[in-house]
């Protein structure tokens, strides 16, 4: 595809930025992400990042011998989670490479920056609000393009919660690699930080319940080995020891740093079973205690 003759307009901002561009930046680095700016080149195309305008850029830069593959990598996965998204037109989308970074819109009240985090695709959001952040603004179609890691309350029901209070100026919820920021235009005196857990209900719990969550930790998981290996450890007891619970029952899996829950609720107020799976360094996992009682 020719982006030329696509009606693609690049513009190329090697030296200076401009005053629009220069305010993105500090707030995605200072208000959204609290991360140190890097001066890098900048092209900024003035197509919506739809399909077809993230797949022009592409071939641009890649006939313009960019040699970027993180910057590349991102564009990919830009397009695989913005394809034929109802915000493509109203919204600016900044893709951020090893050492180059592309704007790619005009709109100024929703921005979405693509970076890289642990080698999988990261997305941040900011959207602007007029006066304070209210219910209103949150809204499932900015949170529609990630998978949530909380089946308990949702990163979308906990940021309309938090909006919903008086005189919030901005919120920020942070979702595994997601998180979305709305915030006023000026700089807002105080902001409510939310970071959810990894918490999976499942009612009964069995194991093809487990082999999904799994199935979802591989894709949304790569890295953390020690929670996967904790999860193999579960599914592996739900297959070879008998009088497994299907209820009341808690399993809290922890490694590389993090933990996850996952969760059968009570029925009839009877006492919850709470079982503690840990994995070291090596991916090993033992569990506590050891076996479960009849449920």
């Amino acid at each position: 595809m020719d982006p030329h003759r696509a009606g693609v307009s690049v513009r190329k901002d090697t030296h200076r930025w401009s005053e629009g561009n220069l305010r993105h930046w500090f707030i995605w680095a200072d208000i959204c992400f609290r991360r140190p700016v890097y001066i890098m080149s900048s092209l900024t195309f003035e197509v919506d990042p739809d399909t077809e305008g993230l797949l022009s850029v592409k071939c641009e830069l890649k006939g313009q011998g960019c040699k970027d593959s993180v910057l590349l990598s991102n564009l990919d996965f830009a397009e695989s989670i913005f394809r034929h998204h109802p915000l493509s037109n109203v919204m600016t989308l900044l893709v951020k490479g090893e050492w180059q970074c592309v704007r790619i819109g005009n709109a100024e009240d929703i921005i979405y920056t693509v970076t890289s985090e642990n080698n999988q695709g990261r997305l941040d959001g900011c959207i602007y609000c007029e006066d304070d952040v209210g219910e209103s603004d949150v809204k499932s179609l900015h949170f529609s393009m990630h998978s949530c890691q909380n089946e308990i309350k949702s990163c979308f029901a906990q940021a309309k919660e938090a909006a919903n209070a008086k005189n919030v100026e901005a919120v920020k919820i942070a979702c595994n690699r997601f998180s979305l920021t709305y915030t006023i235009r000026g700089t807002p005196e105080k902001m409510v930080t939310i970071k959810t857990k990894c918490q999976f209900k499942l009612a009964p719990m069995n194991v093809e319940g487990l082999l999904e969550r799994k199935c979802w930790m591989e894709k949304e998981k790569v890295g953390c080995k020690g929670l996967k290996a904790g999860l193999d450890h579960l599914i592996n007891k739900y297959l070879t020891v008998p009088d497994a619970p299907k209820t009341n029952c808690k399993f809290i899996i922890q490694g590389d740093g993090e933990i996850a829950e996952i969760i059968s609720p009570s029925v009839f107020n009877k006492p919850q079973e709470q079982f503690v799976i840990m994995s070291n360094d090596f991916s090993r996992s033992t569990m506590y205690p050891s076996s479960w009682g009849k449920s």
